[in-house]
């Protein structure tokens, strides 16, 4: 049986399987929808389906979602909700649902239940036999409605890419989804010039291209509500798309989504939910809130989003439920302010292996190489091929690459972590003076490097810097501005650091580290207040 046979079979009760059969049959209705959905992805080829991005969304974050669209406004019923990427119709079925049970509580008819469904609802699906399913998942939903009905229903779930068809004739109401994600390589020129409003230094997410044309087709005053990857709101290559978010829309809310990977089957994402109100028409416009979603647990709202006060590509802060003032407010420093640069690991082992030697000493135009797993927090890193290290050093030929070469000390930290782990920032001391061999180091590219500016004078001693970056307050701080497991050079570089001076101050006097950062925070802020006055 084909995947989309096998899902008709569970819908109709034909399946012969007595266990799937047990299964399906206990479920509510929007649980065995899912499951059906899901079970549809699982049994396409696995290569198709991450081609595809073909994830869909569990019942309890689509309630959720159109529980907040109509806390918004959002009529189901009456306004025209579309969605781009229909899936398993995720939305589309309980939305289906929720108009079906008002129209029961007000007396309509079955016929005009059906009608107002039909015409409110839509949807496109990329993928033909899921559109079908979809179909098929809208009409066992409405069961009782249809009836006896001898056409089938007439819900419009276009076959093809969303991203490629023309613009509705009329602005829809309101546009959800689950947009697919992933980084599209080599995009052509028609996508880069269609889409250039959200893309930066060239980098094509499919998400980015998602929200730009649910923006494009809702009318103004419109909503727009987007499970996404969370890796927009701090990093570089989004500066564009945070910028024309808020050019033409008033975030009302980026909710974030706890314990990812019970989220999406077969995938992993740090994501959220992201609601907009579309500009153009006379609305008023509260702060944007943020709230945790944990699985089968209420809510727990976490303050305002940091948003810039005039639309520019500046990261977003998530707030983190203590801090109520401006996240990158004057009286604070940075890494720059400090005589800092930052940059990636240069080494990508696995496409340039025929430059690394594993030995125990360096030949000619040969440094050693250090790896994300020689970084310890406040430690003094040495090189070492494996982890636990056997006492060998691996070495990359860096002939006519010398630009690459590291001659002074260095802070390296490990450059993907996510937000489950104790820290974020973990980082330790490369000395200049240990480096095997006396001509420099490398890095690899899962590791970002804290290097001495050579134009500037450093404010703060690296041993310090470092003691202080694996600090919890500083950690805190860094998690509220990144949005995805890579630790960013831009968010290290906008990173608010308490000043120079009261890091020198207190790091020098003792070694609570902990301590020693929030006085220094608190003793910044308070040093700004009274410069103020």
């Amino acid at each position: 049986m084909t995947p989309l046979q096998a899902c008709e079979a569970i819908i109709a009760g034909r399946s012969t399987d007595p266990v799937v059969r047990s299964f399906f049959s206990g479920l509510p209705s929007e649980e065995k929808h899912y499951w059906i959905s899901s079970l549809y992805a699982l049994l396409m080829p696995k290569e198709r389906r991450r081609r595809l991005a073909t994830y869909f969304t569990p019942p309890y974050l689509a309630q959720y979602v159109i529980d907040i669209m109509v806390e918004a406004g959002l009529r189901p019923g009456t306004h025209h909700i579309h969605d781009p990427a229909s899936g398993g119709a995720a939305f589309l079925v309980p939305l289906a649902a929720r108009i079906a049970n008002a129209s029961r509580t007000k007396g309509a008819s079955a016929k005009q239940t059906i009608a107002a469904i039909e015409t409110t609802l839509s949807g496109v699906e990329i993928e033909p036999r899921l559109a079908r399913l979809s179909e098929l998942l809208m009409a066992d939903a409405l069961k009782s409605e249809l009836g006896a009905r001898a056409q089938p229903l007439s819900v419009s779930i276009s076959r093809g890419n969303a991203l490629k068809q023309p613009a509705p004739a009329d602005l829809y109401d309101a546009v959800v989804a689950n947009p697919p994600y992933g980084r599209v390589f080599r995009p052509s020129k028609k996508t880069l010039s269609q889409f250039a409003a959200v893309i930066s230094e060239s980098y094509v997410n499919l998400y980015s291209l998602f929200i730009e044309l649910a923006i494009r087709n809702t009318r103004p005053g419109g909503l727009i509500c987007l499970i996404i990857p969370i890796s927009f709101v701090g990093g570089s290559y989004f500066a564009a798309l945070r910028e024309h978010i808020l050019k033409t829309t008033h975030v009302l809310r980026l909710d974030l989504i706890d314990k990812r990977s019970d989220v999406f089957l077969d995938v992993l994402y740090d994501v959220g939910i992201l609601l907009l109100h579309k500009k153009g028409s006379p609305q008023a416009v509260e702060p944007a809130r943020c709230s945790l979603l944990t699985v089968d647990q209420k809510s727990v709202d976490m303050g305002v989003l940091d948003l810039p006060a005039n639309p520019s590509n500046r990261i977003w802060a998530l707030p983190d439920g203590t801090d109520t003032g401006d996240f990158f407010r004057d009286g604070f420093a940075t890494l720059s302010d400090y005589g800092y640069i930052t940059k990636t690991g240069y080494f990508v082992w696995n496409r340039e292996q025929d430059r690394y030697r594993v030995g125990n000493k360096p030949k000619r135009h040969e440094v050693p190489l250090y790896w994300a797993h020689n970084v310890r927090a406040n430690a003094v890193c040495e090189p070492g091929h494996e982890q636990p290290s056997n006492g060998k050093v691996g070495f990359v030929n860096v002939a006519g690459t010398k630009t690459a070469v590291v001659g002074s000390d260095a802070i390296i930290l490990q450059r993907t972590t996510n937000r489950r782990q104790k820290r974020r920032l973990i980082g330790g001391l490369v000395r200049k003076s240990r480096v095997p061999g006396g001509r420099g180091f490398v890095s690899e590219n899962h590791t970002v490097l804290i290097l001495p500016d050579p134009k500037a004078k450093q404010s703060v001693p690296i041993a310090i810097l470092c003691r202080l970056l694996n600090t919890a307050a500083v950690d805190a701080r860094f998690r509220r501005i990144s949005g995805t497991v890579s630790v960013s050079t831009k968010a290290l570089r906008d990173l608010p650091l308490p000043t120079a001076e009261q890091v020198r101050e207190l790091f020098q006097k003792t070694t609570d580290d902990e301590r020693n950062a929030e006085l220094a925070y608190e003793r910044s802020e308070i040093g700004k207040k009274g410069r103020a006055k």
